[in-house]
């Protein structure tokens, strides 16, 4: 009986809290990339900089600013992540659960606004589905 209840229970938590704690770290190195990577790309760089876009100074810097602005969201959503994943979500409470509930809503919105991220965007959100589903019942066991 232990060692179905450790198979039903314990070992997908483990596994899908392994999920949503690399998905925060993804979500860090994505942020870190939109805040200083990015911006710091030379604008007469041919292969990497802004050339092909514009040589307009300001509209470069307001798009440096835009992902800027963009790391800096995704990089509050990935602190969120791992905090609660690492706290919360390891000890089964279900606030943890709730607070993360809001992920796959955030990838299906922007599978809306950016339909040519949707086969990335489908990747990420199938991780965080699994790393929801399947530890259910450790959230809400049965009676």
């Amino acid at each position: 009986m232990e060692l179905l209840r450790r198979l039903y229970y314990e070992i997908p938590a483990k596994i899908c809290l392994g999920i949503l704690f690399a998905i925060g770290l993804a979500l860090l190195f994505y942020a870190y990339d939109n805040i200083v990577v990015i911006p710091a790309l030379s604008p007469d760089d041919p292969d990497r900089g802004w050339e092909w876009l514009t040589r307009d100074p300001e509209v470069i810097t307001y798009i440096k600013w835009w992902f800027r602005t963009l790391g800096f969201w995704v990089l509050a959503v990935a602190i969120h992540v791992l905090v609660v994943s690492a706290t919360g979500y390891r000890a089964g409470q279900k606030w943890a659960f709730y607070s993360l509930l809001y992920l796959p809503v955030l990838v299906i919105i922007h599978m809306i606004m950016w339909p040519w991220f949707s086969p990335f965007l489908g990747v990420l959100l199938l991780m965080i589905i699994a790393g929801l589903i399947l530890p259910f019942r450790q959230f809400f066991p049965k009676n």
